[in-house]
Order: C-alpha cells, then sequence, then structure tokens
C-alpha cells in the first residue's frame, strides 16, 4: 500500500515574527508526537526563529493502517468529507469501535471497507455510544486528529443533543422550580438549567458511570423543548461543556428524568427500543481552512413517531 502525504503551507503571520517554529505548530494544534514526526521531513530547525511572511511547507506522512475488518454492507450517511476530516451521521445498533461480540458491525469496519486500499488509521474524534444516532466526527489525518482532539479537550466543538426523558421537566422548572434534595443543578431560565454533577465509573463495574463527589467534573445544559402527555415524555435539548462517558445518560437519571429506552439506566422499552438520544448538531473550526462549520443530522424515525 502507498503511503499518503498531506501537504500543508503555512504563512507565517505578524504575530509570529522573531517566534520560534515549535510554539507556532503547538498553536496550530500540533501535538509533541506529531511535531516529532513532523522533523524528519522538515528542512528547519524546530528552534528556527520565523519571520512574518515566511512560508513554511509541511509533509504529513500516513504510513500506518488500522487493523480493522471491513464489511461494506453497513448503512450509514456520510454528511461532508475532505482530506482532513469525514463527518459521518450514524445509526443507531452502531457502536463506534470493534470489541468483543461488535467485530464487523461498527463504524470502524464500515469506513474500513469504504476508504478500501486506502491508507486508513480509524481516528474517531467525538465518540457516541452504540445506541446514540446522529452527528460523528472523524479525523482523517495525524494533523487533524491532533488539532481536532485539541479543540475537543478546551470544548472549541459544540455538540449538542436531542433526547426524550421520562417525566413533565415543563413542569418542575417552569412551576414547581424545584428538585428537592439536588443541589448541583444552577438555573438559567425557567426553561433551561445547568447540572453540574461528577462522574465516575461505578465501584465492580466495567460499563456503569455513576454521579460521585470524587467524579470528573462534569457539566450538561439541559433546555426544555416540549412536553408530550400522551407518553409522559419531554424532548430536551442538551449542550456539552465536557465529554463524560454517559454524562447525558447519568446526569438526567441524577434528577429524575431519565432518557427512555436507556438499557442501562432505564430499561423501559415500551415506548422505543433503545436509548432516545440523537447528537443533532455539531459546529467546529476546520483545522486547516480555519472555516467554521456546523453539521445537522434530523430526527431518526423512531423518536420522531413518539412526537407526532
Amino acid at each position: 500500500m502507498i503511503n499518503s502525504v498531506r501537504k500543508l503551507i503555512y504563512i507565517v503571520p505578524n504575530s509570529y515574527e522573531g517566534k520560534y517554529l515549535k510554539d507556532f505548530l503547538a498553536a496550530e494544534g500540533f501535538s509533541q508526537d506529531l511535531i516529532k514526526h513532523v522533523k524528519k521531513t522538515l528542512s528547519m530547525d524546530m528552534f528556527h526563529i520565523l519571520t512574518a511572511g515566511e512560508e513554511i511547507k509541511i509533509d504529513i506522512i500516513e504510513d500506518e493502517n488500522s487493523d480493522i475488518e471491513p464489511n461494506d454492507k453497513l448503512k450509514y450517511e456520510i454528511m461532508y468529507e475532505d482530506e482532513d476530516l469525514i463527518v459521518i451521521n450514524k445509526p443507531s445498533d452502531m457502536p463506534i469501535h470493534p470489541s468483543q461480540g461488535n467485530h464487523l458491525n461498527t463504524l470502524g469496519n464500515a469506513l474500513a471497507a469504504y476508504y478500501n486500499d486506502r491508507n486508513f488509521v480509524y481516528r474517531p474524534i467525538t465518540r457516541l455510544d452504540r445506541d446514540t444516532s446522529g452527528v460523528c466526527l472523524i479525523a482523517k489525518n495525524k494533523f487533524s486528529a491532533s488539532a481536532l482532539s485539541l479543540y475537543i479537550a478546551k470544548n472549541f466543538i459544540k455538540r449538542s443533543y436531542l433526547g426524550l426523558c421520562k417525566g413533565n421537566i415543563y413542569n418542575a422548572l417552569k412551576v414547581n422550580n424545584n428538585f428537592e434534595g439536588i443541589s448541583d443543578i444552577e438555573y438559567m431560565t425557567d426553561l433551561q438549567l445547568l447540572v453540574r454533577s461528577p462522574i465516575k465509573r461505578e465501584n465492580d463495574s466495567t460499563i456503569k458511570r455513576c454521579v460521585a463527589l470524587d467524579g470528573e467534573p462534569a457539566i450538561t445544559k439541559v433546555c426544555v423543548l416540549k412536553y408530550y402527555k400522551k407518553y409522559d415524555i419531554s424532548l430536551c435539548k442538551f449542550l456539552l461543556y465536557t465529554g463524560r462517558t454517559h454524562q447525558i445518560r447519568i446526569h438526567m437519571k441524577h434528577i429524575g428524568f431519565p432518557i427512555i429506552g436507556d438499557f442501562l439506566y432505564n430499561p423501559d422499552y415500551s415506548l422505543i427500543t433503545r436509548q432516545a438520544l440523537h447528537s443533532s448538531e455539531l459546529i467546529l473550526t476546520h483545522p486547516i481552512t480555519k472555516m467554521i462549520m456546523r453539521f445537522d443530522a434530523k430526527l431518526p424515525d423512531d423518536m420522531r413517531l413518539l412526537m407526532q
């Protein structure tokens, strides 16, 4: 297999006049490991002092390949693709990564088939649970993976979800304005709140998480959109300020309005056969072009039918 090369060209801005090359690259999103990689092909030292207007040419060489078995039978939607990233609308019942019991049914298997004989290193940036549908972001080379991972860590990539929750959250906020016994909620408006509840892995479990004082910080903004009296469910929009495993699912269970159909935290399948959670919107700055990009994925049929 022929190695692929992503060629990048930078023009040094006035703000980096007299500064080191390594500092400029770090600011552009190059990790320390990636800087070590590009040193092999660069004609200048990392302590090269920059001049405004100077041209820097960098080759990102892809010489690896993920050992993932391809499967061209899986259905998914490509929302956008260029040299640096691909955005997928993932269906529910599709894991992101191959794992025990999921060897051929994952997004990794689908993309391995899509790229076929081209260099393929699987680098998912936004990871969804198996049964969460919607927008997924995958990097296509070492640089975009480095930059986009940095954006995620600094909360530069905005992610919004839509979910159907058991109960009348509108009433709890608008009428009662009270979540008894829960101190880690911050009211924003009558229809919005912030849940600031740390999350950690449950003892003796490799999968389940829980709210705990000694957990990792986790913040979710909950916006109540509509209440459906027929099924006693609320449609909510969630914005993530952190990216903990099962964060939305844990936080909604914690405040008493769990996601319906959630096999771990609310295993009631009377209305839907999977957790009713959908990654609906992704907003990011492209790591190369610096263009702001927005992707919207419509609600899947199983969630939409409950709202008719």
